[in-house]
């Protein structure tokens, strides 16, 4: 949904919103987990002089690949967020200044429409955890053969593999 910033009343809007994941992902680019289910949220915005401030709750499914053995696994997504643009242009805000707290919590914004699916994605993305774990204990792919180590052991024998960089250290003996 598209919110044109001029329209946002004095006393806010309350949106509850379902998106399609596949209109998210089309959004999103390339990304490297898809949306399983629909992303339901409900949003609040209120606009105060040239400050827009948009709270709200975004639940959705995704399915990704888990880093360690490969496969595809679900995953919840539950974000509560708060979020402050600034009206303005970049140029005017890149001024050289001492930044307070304030400054680090805003986000400079151009434009005369906010495009709630963006705001939407941008939480889904943020949750996404950056080495995704099918399980806590996964064990993971066999270097040398491959085989997943969560469903069965493999007969590769196990080298100890030493960086010649360290191998000096082996006869290192600590008083």
């Amino acid at each position: 949904m598209k919110v044109r910033i001029e329209e946002i009343p004095g006393e806010g809007l309350r949106l509850d919103l379902v998106e399609e994941g596949r209109a998210l992902e089309a959004l999103a680019g390339d990304i490297d987990f898809s949306i399983a289910s629909p992303v339901e949220a409900h949003l609040e915005i209120s606009r105060s002089g040239s400050v827009i401030d948009i709270s709200g709750d975004v639940t959705a499914a995704v399915s990704m690949g888990c880093s360690r053995c490969l496969k595809e696994f679900g995953f919840r997504v539950s974000s509560s967020f708060r979020n402050r643009l600034v009206i303005g242009r970049v140029e005017e805000r890149e001024k050289e200044k001492e930044l307070t707290r304030e400054d680090m919590d805003e986000v400079v914004f151009e434009g005369e429409v906010l495009d709630t699916r963006e705001v939407i994605l941008e939480q889904v993305v943020l949750e996404i955890p950056q080495k995704p774990l099918c399980r806590p204990d996964c064990k993971g792919l066999c270097p040398v053969c491959g085989t997943d180590l969560n469903e069965a052991r493999c007969s590769c024998a196990r080298v100890e593999r030493v960086d010649p960089r360290f191998a000096g250290l082996r006869s290192f003996k600590v008083k």
